[in-house]
């Protein structure tokens, strides 16, 4: 197996879990997580190469806000699917807990009172003011709007993080 097709299993192997129900919220977390990795591990390694005096590590100083986006391609590579799994679990058991507090809430509300609690209501409204127009879309626009929003969101992280980690060392 070569290195190209190792990577493309592993990116594929992300990919197929896109079928479960919390993957983008479990992504974005996820490359969050990953970002932040990736930043400590090149602050380490670069405090770790400033402390030896060697001429190859000091020709990598110019070089050194590249440390940050190696390290999340490494990560990604290595662990990404792990790390967006763990976060989509996270999100599944939110889920999980959050719909036993709400089944018994209406559930002992419907004991007392007779009829559905009025908060279930205020949760479906403020929902549908939230997601409403989202849901509308077509599912090949919210295919897309959650392709770019996701994306986005990756190249957001690596760029802020890249200027603004290495402005206080460099």
């Amino acid at each position: 197996m070569t290195i190209i097709d190792f990577v493309k299993q592993r990116i594929q192997n992300i990919i197929e879990l896109k079928k479960q129900r919390h993957f983008t919220p479990g992504v974005l977390l996820g490359s969050y997580a990953i970002v932040i990795l990736a930043g400590i591990m090149s602050i380490w390694s670069f405090i770790l190469l400033g402390k030896i005096d060697n001429p190859f590590f000091n020709g990598l100083l110019p070089v050194a806000s590249l440390f940050l986006p190696f390290y999340v391609a490494m990560i990604v590579i290595f662990v990404g699917k792990e790390i967006i799994w763990c976060h989509m679990m996270m999100f599944a058991q939110m889920d999980k807990l959050f719909k036993w507090m709400i089944d018994r809430y209406s559930l002992n509300y419907y004991k007392k009172h007779k009829k559905d609690p009025p908060l279930l209501d205020k949760f479906s409204k403020i929902q549908y003011k939230l997601f409403g127009r989202f849901f509308k879309l077509p599912p090949k626009t919210q295919k897309r709007i959650k392709i770019l929003g996701i994306a986005g969101w990756i190249a957001y992280m690596v760029i802020s993080k890249t200027s603004s980690s290495w402005n206080g060392i460099l």
